[in-house]
């Protein structure tokens, strides 16, 4: 009975296709065993057991197979005659028999969006899919992840907005704006900027009466709704309506007021240049406004616009003292000239006569001569009593004229060559003793010593003469009493010695 049950198991592992552990032996591995020799002949089949007793081996029963290495029931390789077990098949349909999911071969396409469909166009045929390739071939732009089948391209704002499948039969479609319209106010963005209503807003007026609204506003009135209920408010968005301010009388405020379209009409204030800044200005106008600028007046009656000093009202003065004028400093926009009066001798009324500035400056008044002169101030007061008539004490009378006093000083004796009138008699030096004399020595060298020869009794000192005798020689100032001896072979000092005092040996050792 072994046999039939080893033909039996034979049977159904072929049809099966099954394959058992890939660690058992195969069926040739166990050929030729002693215990495996059939007790009978049977029919032969394929399990490596000679059943039909012929001395052969599964002849006749073999098949051809194809190692099946990933067990993913396909083979890859060379055929082979054997029988059918574990890892073996009869087909050679796996391009891939390393790896159990991948077994034939297929077209991909290249998805380099990564949108989960393919280029047509770009495809590879190989085994198993590659990374970045899908099997679905039906995008129409493969450089876009939002263009594929199904998606909508949209494009265009506000009224303008339309959208379109992307792909149709394998195409990219366009997309194409609707066609934009004039702005209105309908909460709608019809001229397609992205804005809705944005309407610039309406104006009405000019100047202070100028108005500005939204061009877009709430229009609501109150509604009877006819039920015994109070009425209700209901609003419409429509174009605004536009009204202007109300006029009014015009001022100098750099504003239209009166809404007539011009600024400050009748009202603004002429002004003039001022250029000294004395309020008065000169000359044609330099413009006109609401206020009066720095540097200009209302007015152009100044006569000199360089001199704050001459304009209209202000009085023109010259000259001091008795010669002092004054004149209007502007008549009729014509400056004016101002000549001092001339002036007078001076006399002692307190007054400038001279027009020097120096009231009653007189010369003063002398008197005496000599060392008696003296001066007093030619101007003074004259007193006197005067008897008023009344009964009651008489009173001093004073004048102020020319009562300037003056008194000479005392006389003395006259001295003899100090250049002074002693005596008061006009003359200096002029004393008529003898005894009162000096005698003068002539000095031509001027060294303050003169020669005793050719010396002058007298009292007032000729030219070239001194009092001091003892010079030796009248021509040269370096020599002269008290200059010290020097070693030169000359009397220096008018000792009437040469090189005394051993000058010359002190001179040898110095």
């Amino acid at each position: 009975m072994l046999p039939t049950v080893m033909f039996l198991m034979a049977a159904l592992t072929s049809s099966s296709g099954f394959a058992a552990n890939p660690a058992e032996p195969l069926p040739e591995q166990i050929s030729g065993c002693p215990d495996c020799v059939p007790t009978e002949c049977q029919p032969e089949v394929c399990d490596g057991i000679d059943n039909d007793c012929d001395g052969i081996i599964d002849e006749g029963v073999q098949r051809t197979l194809y190692r099946d290495a990933d067990r993913d029931g396909y083979g890859a390789g060379a055929a082979t005659q054997r029988c059918l077990g574990p890892g073996w098949v009869t087909n050679n349909l796996d391009c891939n028999d390393s790896n159990v999911a991948v077994w034939q071969f297929g077209r991909f396409y290249r998805d380099a969006d990564g949108d989960g469909y393919g280029a047509p166009n770009n495809w590879v045929d190989i085994c198993g899919r590659p990374a970045g390739y899908v099997t679905d071939a039906t995008d129409c732009n493969d450089n876009s992840s939002a263009v594929k089948p199904g998606a909508l391209k949209q494009c265009g704002v506000g009224a303008c907005s339309a959208s379109v499948q992307a792909c149709v039969n394998g195409v990219e479609q366009t997309c194409t704006p609707s066609t934009p319209s004039q702005e209105v106010c309908d909460r709608v963005d019809n001229n397609c900027n992205g804005q809705v209503d944005d309407l610039p807003p309406i104006t009405c007026g000019t100047g202070a009466c100028f108005r500005s609204v939204p061009a877009c506003t709430n229009l609501c009135e109150l509604v009877d709704t006819r039920d015994g209920k109070p009425p209700k408010e209901v609003c419409e968005w429509a174009g605004n309506t536009c009204f202007e301010g109300t006029p009014s009388t015009e001022t100098c405020n750099n504003v239209d007021d009166n809404c007539n379209g011009s600024v400050d009409e009748g009202v603004k204030l002429t002004y003039y240049r001022d250029g000294d800044g004395d309020g008065d200005g000169a000359g044609p106008s330099i413009g006109s406004a609401c206020s009066v600028p720095a540097g200009a007046s209302l007015n152009n009656q100044d006569c000199n616009d360089s001199n704050a000093q001459v304009k209209p009202g202000a009085v023109k003065k010259c000259g001091v003292g008795t010669c002092e004028a004054s004149v209007q400093a502007c008549v009729n926009g014509v400056e004016q000239a101002c000549i001092p009066k001339p002036p007078q001798a001076e006399t002692c009324d307190r007054k400038d006569n001279d027009c020097n500035g120096v009231v009653d400056d007189v010369p003063p008044i002398t008197c005496g001569l000599g060392i008696c002169m003296r001066s007093a101030p030619a101007c003074g007061e004259q007193c006197e009593t005067v008897e008023v008539e009344d009964g009651k004490p008489p009173k001093v009378v004073c004048e102020w004229g020319n009562y300037g006093l003056c008194t000479p000083g005392p006389e003395s004796k006259e001295l003899c060559a100090n250049g002074l009138d002693d005596d008061c008699n006009g003359y200096a030096d002029d004393a008529s003793d003898p005894k009162d004399w000096i005698t003068f020595y002539p000095d031509q060298d001027h060294d303050g010593s003169g020669v005793s020869w050719g010396s002058v009794l007298t009292c007032q000192q000729p030219p070239n003469t001194t009092r001091v005798a003892g010079d030796c020689d009248d021509t040269r100032s370096d020599i002269r009493p008290s200059v010290a001896e020097t070693c030169d072979g000359i009397d220096n000092n008018c000792s009437g010695e040469v090189d005394e005092s051993s000058v010359c040996e002190q001179s040898v050792c110095q």
